[in-house]
């Protein structure tokens, strides 16, 4: 039989436990989120992907009401933000914002450490980014159809810059030879700025690169647009033609963004964020945002729809990388 002193601990033990035991539940029961979300971007602050992912995030934000902060952590083409997030506990609380690059990567890139169908999981497709066909005033083509004429009259010829091997201006010139029967001659630079630089000096005659890195350059005199992708002519640029009004509709590139996060991520929390993403993408001021930062065409959907798009983002890539026999350094 128990003491009186012996019950009495005996009650303060099971009362200490009891609390603990509520404490743990309630925060495991804690509504998602219960404290600030990451956003990892694998491209450095400034670039067309983070300037996008930093609208999203603001507005994300203000529907969960938690922070979401970006991080930037840039190289290999986005690929180790990728790997970082893919490592990651599966709770939500860290994202990742990617464009095209993670459809192309593990085309080009032969040692990736993750993949990106296993290991991250689809939340939400923000949307597409129109690309644009730029060339130098030397190059003797007024439109898309000469060009296409006066490439063909000089196979090899023809020098096209890139921010780098197997990035997204990159595999998208070489879709684009291989849509139009071309045959383009590749000049790699170290970035978008350096590639610019290297067409508005006339060193390459040619370069495609989304409307948000070419909005600056596209009243330069010594610059064309030929053609843009997408549906429709985007209204930061009227007077460019799609390449489907000017009869190359198979052709149609274009940088798509969107959220993804770690595998075996909830479902619950999977579908919070879709949720509250769709309702980010459909605020008149992010939208408005994100139409001026670069002429987005807005998607969103399902977490099923994105996981189809990106498979067939992979397996496009992976065909372009093949014929083209593009390696990624």
């Amino acid at each position: 039989m128990r003491t009186t002193g012996e019950t009495k601990l005996h009650m303060r033990l099971l009362a200490a436990f009891t609390m603990a035991l509520a404490g743990a539940n309630a925060v495991a029961q804690s509504p998602y989120p219960a404290q600030p979300v990451k956003m990892t971007v694998g491209f450095a602050p400034g670039s067309a992907t983070d300037v996008l992912a930093r609208v999203v995030a603001q507005g994300l934000a203000n529907r969960l009401g938690q922070p979401v902060i970006v991080d930037n952590k840039s190289g290999a083409g986005g690929s180790l933000a990728a790997e970082a997030v893919a490592k990651s506990k599966a709770d939500g609380y860290t994202l990742l914002f990617v464009s095209s690059a993670i459809a192309v990567n593990p085309a080009v890139y032969p040692r990736l450490t993750f993949d990106v169908s296993a290991d991250l999981t689809p939340i939400s497709l923000v949307g597409r980014a129109p690309i644009v066909l730029l060339v130098n005033q030397s190059v003797q083509a007024k439109n898309l159809s000469e060009f296409i004429a006066y490439a063909r009259a000089k196979p090899g010829t023809l020098n096209f810059g890139s921010s780098g091997q197997g990035g997204a201006a990159h595999m998208a010139t070489e879709l684009f030879s291989m849509t139009a029967g071309l045959k383009l001659t590749h000049v790699p630079y170290r970035g978008n700025s350096q590639a610019i630089t290297a067409l508005l000096a006339g060193d390459v005659d040619l370069m495609m690169d989304t409307l948000i890195n070419a909005l600056p350059q596209l009243k330069s005199p010594k610059i064309r647009p030929l053609a843009i992708t997408g549906d429709a002519r985007s209204p930061l640029a009227p007077d460019v033609p799609t390449f489907r009004e000017m009869g190359l509709p198979a052709f149609d590139a274009r940088v798509l963004f969107g959220v993804m996060g770690p595998a075996h991520m909830p479902k619950a929390v999977v579908d919070r964020l879709n949720k509250e993403l769709a309702a980010t993408l459909k605020s008149k001021d992010v939208a408005k945002r994100l139409s001026e930062a670069g002429g987005l065409t807005l998607d969103g959907g399902s977490p099923e729809e994105f996981q189809s798009t990106l498979r067939k983002e992979l397996a496009m890539w992976k065909k372009v990388a093949a014929e083209a026999k593009v390696v990624a350094e």
